[in-house]
C-alpha cells in the first residue's frame, strides 16, 4: 500500500491553494478549523429536529434500515448534535467510485469529531436528485472483453429538462443496464449482477435504484440519506428562495461578488453565476430563471417581479437551486459543521462566502475527500511483471504510447540530440558556402535541412511502429495496466462505477478497503490492492 502525493492528484488551482492554506484564498472560507463553540452554534441552526428526522425517514423509503442507521436517526433527533455532510448526484451502477470514498470520508470525520470534541455527530449523504442531467446520471464507463474502456449510455434522450428524481427505469434502459452488467468480471461478478439487476427493475425510480445499490455500505456505516427532491417537496428551501423574492437577483449578485474577487486574484471561477441561482419548473421540466429589470423569465414564461413573488410563495416546490445555491440550501436545512467535497466542489465554494453571509448561513469547514486507486489481483501481477512504478502509468494515453515506443526502441534508434547535432555538422559547410557565394541561398540550405529532419522523423516513426509490433506483448500489458489505473488518462475513481469494483472485490472487502482509505489523513490518495489486505481479510 502506498499513497500518491497530493500535488499529483489535486491540480485545481483554488483547491490546491486552499489545501496549502495560501493567504490569497483562505479568506474566501469562513471556517479553517472546527471548535466546540462553532459546533454549539451550528447545532441551533437548520430545520427542527423532528422535521429533519421525518425528512430522512422519507428519503430512505424503500430501504431496510440497519440498527446503525436507526441509531444515527436518534443522534440527529438530539438538538445538540451536528452533522457531517457529503453528497453526489445519481450515477449508474452506484456512480463513480469516488462516491463511496466521499461517503466513507464523511463517516470518518463524524467519528473523529465525536471522539475529539464529545459532540454527537452523524454523517448525512445528500442525494442531489433535483438535477436534470439525465445523460450524466445514466452513463458510465466499463471494460469490454478486449480490455478497451467503453461508454455505456442508458438514457433514451427524452424529456431532457425533467429532473432525474422524476425518472423511472424503462424497458429499454433495463436492457442496456443488463447488457452493461454482463461485462462485469471477477470473483463476485455473478452476485453483483444479481444484486444490481434486482435494484434496476423496470418502473423503479432512478433515485430508488441508486440508493438500493449504495445501501449495503450506508447501512454498515450508519449513514443517513437526505434526498434533495424531498427537501424541495417539503419546502425547506423556502427561506433561501424568499431572498430572491425580496430582491430578485440578489443571490446571484452576492455570488458574482465572490466570483469577481477570485478573478481579481488571478483565479478562474469554477461555475458561472447567471442572473438568478434557482431553476423554475414548467410543463417541460427544469428551466433557467433570469431577471432583467422588473421582468423574471422562467423558460418561455415571463412574470413581473410581483407575480414572480406570488408564484414562489404559492408553489415553492417549482423552484430548485443551481450548483451555487445548492450548498447554501443544504447548510440552511442541516446543522452542518463539516462538508466532505471533491476538488472541483471546493473550488466553486470559494465563490460563495458572500452568498452564505447574505442568507445568514454559516459556512462549514470544507474537507477534501480521500481517494484511491484500486488494483485487482490481475493488475498487481501485470505491474510486477512490467517493473514500472504505478506513477509511470498515470499519464494520458498518447503520452503513454510514446513513452512505451521510446522504451521499445531504446539503444536502437539514434538519440534525437545526436541526430540534430550530426545534421548541423553536415549542413555547416553548405551554409558557409551559401554565405560566401549567394546569401539568398542560406534559406534554401536551411529548408533542405528541415526537409531532411522531416524525412528522418518519418523514418523514425516507421521504425517505432515496427518496434511496437515486435513488442506487442509489452504494449498489450502496458495498455491493460493503463486501462485500469488511468482509463482515458483520468483517475480510475472518476471512471469506473461501484459495480465494476464490487464484482472484483465484493461488498465486504470493499468496505474494508474504504475503512483503510479513510484512516489516512483527509485528502490522501491511497493505492491499495489485494496484496495489501491481510490473509484473514482475503479469506
Amino acid at each position: 500500500m502506498t499513497t500518491l502525493p497530493s500535488s499529483m492528484i489535486v491540480t485545481t488551482p483554488i483547491t490546491r491553494a486552499y489545501l496549502d492554506r495560501d493567504p490569497s484564498i483562505t479568506d474566501r472560507f469562513q471556517q479553517l478549523t472546527i471548535s466546540s463553540e462553532f459546533c454549539k452554534q451550528r447545532s441551533r441552526h437548520g430545520a427542527s429536529r423532528s422535521r429533519l428526522v421525518d425528512l430522512a425517514k422519507t428519503s430512505m423509503r424503500g430501504l431496510e434500515l440497519s440498527s446503525e442507521q436507526l441509531q444515527a436517526l436518534e443522534v440527529l433527533r438530539d438538538p445538540s448534535s451536528v452533522v457531517v455532510t457529503t453528497g453526489q448526484q445519481i450515477g449508474l451502477y452506484g456512480g463513480p467510485m469516488y462516491t463511496l470514498y466521499k461517503i466513507r470520508t464523511a463517516v470518518e470525520e463524524a467519528r473523529r469529531l465525536t471522539t475529539s470534541m464529545g459532540v454527537a455527530t452523524t454523517a448525512i449523504f445528500w442525494l442531489e436528485d433535483n438535477d436534470h442531467d439525465a445523460a450524466e446520471a445514466a452513463s458510465t464507463h466499463l471494460l469490454a472483453a478486449d480490455g478497451a474502456v467503453n461508454d455505456l449510455a442508458a438514457w433514451d434522450g427524452t424529456d431532457e429538462r425533467r429532473s432525474v428524481h422524476a425518472r423511472s427505469i424503462s424497458a429499454q434502459m433495463r436492457e442496456m443496464i443488463v447488457a452493461g452488467a454482463s461485462t462485469f468480471t471477477g470473483q463476485f461478478a455473478d452476485a453483483t449482477r444479481e444484486r444490481y439487476l434486482e435494484a434496476y427493475t423496470e418502473g423503479r425510480s432512478w433515485s430508488d435504484a441508486f440508493l438500493l445499490v449504495l445501501q449495503p455500505y450506508l447501512a454498515e456505516w450508519g449513514v443517513i440519506v437526505v434526498r434533495g427532491a424531498d427537501v424541495i417537496a417539503a419546502g425547506l428551501h423556502l427561506p433561501i428562495l424568499l431572498r430572491e423574492v425580496e430582491t430578485p437577483g440578489s443571490l446571484s449578485a452576492a455570488a458574482s461578488t465572490g466570483t469577481q474577487i477570485l478573478m481579481e486574484r488571478g483565479y478562474t471561477a469554477q461555475a458561472t453565476t447567471g442572473s438568478m441561482l434557482f431553476f423554475g419548473s414548467d410543463a417541460q421540466g427544469r428551466q433557467r430563471c433570469s431577471i432583467e429589470g422588473d421582468i423574471v423569465t422562467i423558460g418561455a414564461e415571463t412574470f413581473t417581479t410581483q407575480t414572480f413573488a406570488q408564484l414562489v410563495r404559492e408553489h415553492p416546490e417549482r423552484f430548485t437551486p443551481n450548483v451555487l445555491a445548492r450548498p447554501v440550501v443544504q447548510d440552511a436545512v442541516l446543522p452542518t459543521v463539516i462538508s466532505v467535497l471533491g476538488s472541483a466542489e471546493i473550488a466553486y465554494q470559494a465563490q460563495l462566502r458572500e452568498l452564505y453571509e447574505l442568507c445568514g448561513v454559516p459556512m462549514p469547514l470544507l474537507v477534501l475527500r480521500n481517494g484511491a486507486t484500486l488494483l485487482d489481483a490481475r493488475t498487481e501481477r501485470l505491474l510486477a511483471k512490467d517493473g514500472h512504478t504505478l506513477q509511470w502509468f498515470m499519464r494520458g494515453s498518447e503520452e503513454l504510447e510514446r513513452a512505451t515506443a521510446d522504451l521499445l526502441t531504446t539503444d536502437i534508434l539514434p538519440d534525437t540530440d545526436v541526430r540534430d547535432a550530426t545534421l548541423h555538422t553536415l549542413l555547416a559547410p553548405y551554409l558557409s558556402a551559401a554565405e560566401s557565394i549567394d546569401k539568398t541561398l542560406i534559406a534554401t540550405v536551411r529548408a533542405q535541412g528541415a526537409g531532411i529532419t522531416s524525412t528522418l522523423e518519418a523514418l523514425e516513426g516507421k521504425l517505432r511502429a515496427a518496434a511496437k509490433r515486435a513488442g506487442a506483448q509489452v504494449l498489450d500489458r502496458v495498455r491493460s495496466i493503463h486501462n485500469i489505473v488511468m482509463p482515458r488518462g483520468t483517475l480510475q475513481e472518476r471512471n469506473f462505477p461501484l459495480g465494476f469494483w464490487e464484482s472484483r472485490f465484493g461488498i465486504a472487502e470493499l468496505r474494508i478497503i474504504a475503512d483503510v482509505i479513510s484512516s489516512h489523513e483527509v485528502g490522501t490518495h491511497v493505492v491499495i490492492g489485494h496484496s495489501d489486505l491481510s490473509p484473514q481479510e482475503n479469506a
